[in-house]
């Protein structure tokens, strides 16, 4: 019950903060997208980092989200690890050192390209309506205008990575299509 309430509070501290400050109404969403990508994390369990670098690498290929979220996460830590948010382009071998893999909606097509073989502990997040049947793990959108999430728990664990039922209980969990 404490894991969601810091998780609803980190929530509702950026929003404050995005209403706060004079950002545009993509950063606040950025802003958001980065908490909710850092609790993902945060209460998620990798049975092996994608690369034991010494830190946890969030990526991304959007600039603007980079630029968010590096100020978002600034000093954040996700399991003692110093987190930090990195640009890649989707069609590089650089993305194989990514902990976590967060991809626009405006990069849908490379993501198509990705060889998911680059990706085995890496969280897959994204924000297009068939992210998840695109063997993302991850999908942000938005009810009510408000942002929402959906886990495929199933396609989580073929990538060892566990997530807490704290955090899926708050999401639409997508089952695995038989």
């Amino acid at each position: 019950m404490l894991a969601i309430r810091r998780f609803v509070k980190l929530v509702i501290t950026l929003a404050i903060l995005g209403l706060a400050s004079e950002v545009s109404a993509a950063d606040k969403e950025a802003a958001l997208k980065a908490g909710f990508m850092f609790n993902f994390a945060r209460y998620s369990e990798w049975q092996g980092l994608a690369k034991p670098l010494g830190y946890f690498k969030l990526c991304s290929p959007d600039i603007e989200f980079v630029d968010t979220a590096s100020w978002v996460l600034h000093k954040q830590r996700i399991h003692e690890l110093e987190i930090r948010v990195s640009l890649v382009e989707l069609d590089s071998l650089s993305i194989n050192q990514c902990n976590l893999l967060f991809v626009p909606a405006a990069y849908r097509k490379t993501w198509l390209t990705v060889d998911r073989a680059l990706l085995p502990h890496t969280m897959l997040v994204g924000e297009t309506p068939d992210f998840i049947h695109q063997g993302g793990h991850i999908r942000f959108f938005l009810l009510a205008g408000k942002i929402r999430f959906e886990v495929a728990p199933e396609e989580l664990k073929k990538a060892d990575i566990t997530m807490s039922s704290k955090v899926l209980r708050l999401s639409r969990v997508v089952k695995e299509e038989q």
